[in-house]
């Protein structure tokens, strides 16, 4: 079955990269503002510049306050500079900024760079920020940073988190992860006590897996599960899988007396 991490990833690059907006922000009547432009083209241009020679203006942007937009842009283009000296600055903007965005875009470019000091420092981030958003773009990161540490987060979002939104995400990038041991974490919430809505993201992350052991899993739950509810739903990935186990299964049901 079609594992969507890729395409999210691509959309969300394309997003960042090219600017774009919903369209109520992007107006035909807008006026376009010819120095903000110009300015933008010029910080585009150091993005093919020596890093040596373009962290000075990119930071004296990025600590300047005057200019959300180009900051954010600027965040970027550091993320695509010398890893050394771009995660510090990554880290304390992720941890202080006082611009949600300019944060939420430094969270986003450490989840992708591997090393335990930008996995330590989105940790951090989660453990004491009680923003919703923000949490869920960490999440998100957790699920991009190539690390025990950010699989292990996930896994205790998805069994300890209380709000119930984040614990989805989580099972939401589980699913997605393609570890072989994300099968037996999801198979664990649907025999622990989660809410049901949590225990259906579960069956959907099982049928996002290729091979038989989805299968098996999801076949075990339409048959033999007492909630109603999760039968309905592992029969309905049943049927999207094509797999000659599950229509032999699906036609089981369909005869029963």
């Amino acid at each position: 079955m079609k594992n969507v991490r890729f395409v999210v990833m691509i959309v969300i690059m394309l997003s960042l990269v090219c600017g774009l907006a919903p369209a109520e922000e992007k107006a035909k009547d807008k006026p376009k503002d010819e120095k903000q432009e110009l300015k933008e083209a010029a910080l585009d241009a150091l993005l093919m510049m020596d890093s040596d020679k373009a962290m000075p203006t990119l930071e004296k942007i990025i600590n300047s306050k005057d200019n959300p937009q180009l900051r954010k842009k600027a965040v970027f283009i550091l993320s695509q500079k010398d890893k050394k000296k771009a995660l510090p600055i990554l880290v304390r903007l992720a941890q202080q900024d006082p611009d949600t965005e300019v944060r939420e875009q430094a969270v986003f470019w450490l989840g992708q760079m591997e090393g335990d000091e930008s996995i330590s420092a989105l940790l951090d981030i989660y453990a004491k920020t009680t923003d919703e958003k923000l949490k869920k773009k960490l999440i998100f990161s957790f699920s991009q940073h190539e690390s025990d540490k950010a699989f292990n987060k996930l896994k205790d979002i998805a069994f300890k988190e209380t709000d119930q939104e984040l614990r989805k995400q989580a099972v939401f990038w589980i699913g997605q992860s393609g570890k072989k041991e994300a099968l037996d974490i999801l198979k664990g919430i649907l025999d622990s006590d989660a809410p049901l809505e949590i225990q259906k993201s579960a069956i959907f992350g099982i049928s996002q897996f290729d091979g038989g052991g989805s299968i098996d899993i999801m076949i075990n739950i339409a048959k033999t599960n007492k909630k109603p509810e999760l039968r309905k739903q592992a029969i309905f990935w049943l049927g999207q899988s094509e797999d000659p186990k599950a229509v032999k299964v699906l036609e089981e049901i369909l005869n029963e007396k």
